[in-house]
């Protein structure tokens, strides 16, 4: 077993480089996929910029602001996980590069997704909320398991658990996810020009604010003795409900770039958890899978739901 110095070619403060040969294969495996993910996500976002629509890359940005600022919350206040040694770590050898990638491969590629449904600004936060986490299901259902990072097994917040993940992790990419989403999007017209992107650090930080906020129900309910459980299922259920419900028309061409985003990540999830998890924890990880695909179906294929406002035949 690896120690946590065992092939440092550079050690300091700000970053810690290791030999790739001395991490674990699936270590590095989720390294290169995921931050290879994350630059497409950056080319989408530029391509979008290059036609003209600012809202991808200001989107982008913000998710690279936020998730940043929430890692170094969660080192400094929280400390309820613990990441394993990857080849490349930052602060103090608690950020591996690859989670600064993961958020923009989560949260950009199920917001990306949710937009291209055209729902009105009131559910694309529900809508991109539940995409998110559909897609952090495999994620975080495979990582502990394939020791990527460890849960505290002493804090209460993270004691009620869905295949060994903690449900508060789920809503916590609902909630703050979602707001991200609507936000963002809110902001958009007020966006003409790219010195504009620079408002991308106010909105991380009211995400922030506001996901903090959405989190007071939770605790609420939870004091008056309702699970954790109970409260992300109901929330979970009327995301899928805004989801189906909403007005929503699929924009005219496939995006082949978000899709394949998509894919790829679901795919090595879906490779490395056969074998490694158990029957029921793979279980959930096939039921989020099947039901991206059936949204990318739909949203990229050519038969879908009748445009916003025409009547049902």
């Amino acid at each position: 077993m690896n120690t946590p110095m065992d092939g440092v070619v550079l050690d300091t403060t700000a970053v810690t480089l290791y030999t790739p040969w001395s991490r674990p294969p699936v270590h590095l495996a989720v390294e290169v996929v995921i931050v290879t993910l994350s630059a497409l996500t950056f080319v989408h976002a530029l391509r979008a910029r290059r036609e003209g629509d600012l809202l991808p890359l200001f989107t982008w940005i913000t998710i690279i602001v936020y998730g940043l600022a929430m890692e170094l919350v969660s080192y400094n206040f929280i400390q309820n996980f613990v990441h394993a040694q990857f080849s490349v770590m930052f602060y103090h050898r608690k950020l591996p590069l690859y989670i600064t990638a993961v958020y923009p491969v989560l949260l950009y590629t199920g917001i990306a997704t949710a937009r291209r449904f055209d729902f009105p600004l009131w559910a694309e936060g529900f809508a991109a909320g539940l995409l998110i986490v559909a897609m952090d299901i495999p994620y975080d259902v495979v990582g502990p398991n394939l020791a990527w990072w460890s849960w505290s097994d002493t804090d209460p917040l993270l004691a009620y658990r869905w295949c060994g993940v903690p449900v508060t992790s789920y809503y916590w990419h609902l909630a703050f996810g979602g707001i991200l989403a609507a936000l963002t999007r809110a902001i958009a017209p007020h966006l003409h020009r790219a010195g504009q992107l620079v408002l991308a650090l106010p909105a991380a930080l009211v995400t922030i604010v506001l996901g903090v906020v959405a989190f007071l129900p939770l605790h609420g309910l939870a004091a008056v003795g309702v699970s954790h459980g109970g409260v992300v299922a109901f929330a979970l259920a009327l995301c899928l409900a805004v989801f189906l419900m909403a007005p929503k028309r699929r924009t005219a061409a496939p995006d082949v770039l978000l899709l394949a985003l998509a894919a790829a990540f679901y795919a090595f999830h879906v490779v490395v958890a056969v074998g490694s998890i158990p029957i029921p924890h793979l279980t959930f990880v096939f039921a989020a899978t099947a039901f991206a695909l059936a949204v990318n179906v739909a949203v990229h294929g050519s038969a879908f739901a009748r445009p916003r406002g025409a009547a049902a035949s």
